[in-house]
């Protein structure tokens, strides 16, 4: 093997990959659990059956850490499914930006409300709330964008991409369905009215 040459073991790759899964799974239920401020490397290493060095090195601090498992609940997995509006029926095209919003919330609810939490003390952590915050914005106005090749949204544009941010919040989703205990069901009938109440 020549110099600079460098050597690639699957096995090596693989225990890395369930490494740094493990990491972001026992720091995503911990963070929800206890919170971020709570919540220390030496924990989320434990937990994950790993050394705290390996921490580090799957995922990175533990701001690096929250980002990660932050922006994993935000997309989903692997089983995870982009919006699709390829439908030119009102009923259907509100009921898929419903049910597209209720997925998103249920994985990612639970992590933002940590991260709020977080924002209020720590520097780091009130920056990502803010650029979380600017994101579901501009979320809102794709979705829009998206009800628009179907019918006309009659409010001012950017009154209604602001009500759409407001309404799609996940802190409406923790308080409704953690809260006070609304079934999902509920929750996604409840956007699919806010949608239409936009394009009315």
């Amino acid at each position: 093997m020549g110099e600079g040459t460098r050597y690639h073991s699957p096995a090596r790759a693989e225990q890395a990959r369930q490494n740094r899964r493990a990491v972001l799974d026992a720091a995503h239920d911990l963070f929800v659990e206890q919170g971020f401020g709570a919540t220390t490397i030496e924990q989320i290493a434990d937990r994950a059956g790993v050394s705290k060095p390996t921490v580090f090195n799957a995922v990175g601090n533990k701001v690096e850490v929250f980002r990660t498992v932050r922006d994993i609940a935000m997309a989903g997995g692997e089983e995870s499914r982009r919006l699709s509006l390829s439908t030119k029926d009102l009923d259907a095209a509100i009921a898929r930006v419903a049910d597209y919003i209720a997925q998103v919330n249920r994985r990612y609810a639970p992590v933002h409300v940590a991260l709020g939490g977080a924002a209020g003390t720590h520097p780091a952590m009130a920056e990502l709330y803010d650029e979380a915050e600017h994101q579901r914005h501009g979320v809102a106005g794709q979705l829009l964008e998206h009800l628009e090749t179907v019918a006309t949204v009659r409010k001012p544009r950017q009154r209604s991409q602001d009500r759409l941010w407001v309404l799609m919040s996940p802190d409406s989703y923790a308080r409704l369905v953690d809260t006070r205990g609304w079934s999902h069901r509920a929750y996604r009938e409840w956007l699919a009215a806010g949608i239409r109440e936009l394009l009315a």
